[in-house]
C-alpha cells in the first residue's frame, strides 16, 4: 500500500499488476490468513518482471512494424 500510495501521491504510473497484487497481498494480511511463500514469489516476480517485459515487448513490436 505505501508504495503504491508514494507512486500516486508524485503522479507516478502504476501498473494494474502492481495495484492487484498488493491488494491481494494485503487482502491475505488482513484476514490472517497467511501469506504463502509461492504467492509471495509470484507478487515479487510481477513486480519485478513488470517494467523489463514492458520494454522488451514494446521494442519488438516497434521492430516489427517499423518494417512497413
Amino acid at each position: 500500500m505505501a508504495t503504491i500510495g508514494a507512486a500516486d501521491s508524485f503522479g507516478l504510473p502504476v501498473s494494474t499488476t502492481h495495484v492487484l497484487s498488493s491488494g491481494v497481498a494485503g487482502s491475505m494480511a488482513a484476514n490472517r490468513s497467511g501469506l504463502q511463500l509461492a504467492t509471495l514469489r509470484n507478487l515479487a516476480m510481477a513486480w519485478i518482471l513488470t517494467l523489463p517485459v514492458s520494454i522488451l515487448l514494446a521494442a519488438g513490436l516497434y521492430a516489427l512494424f517499423s518494417q512497413f
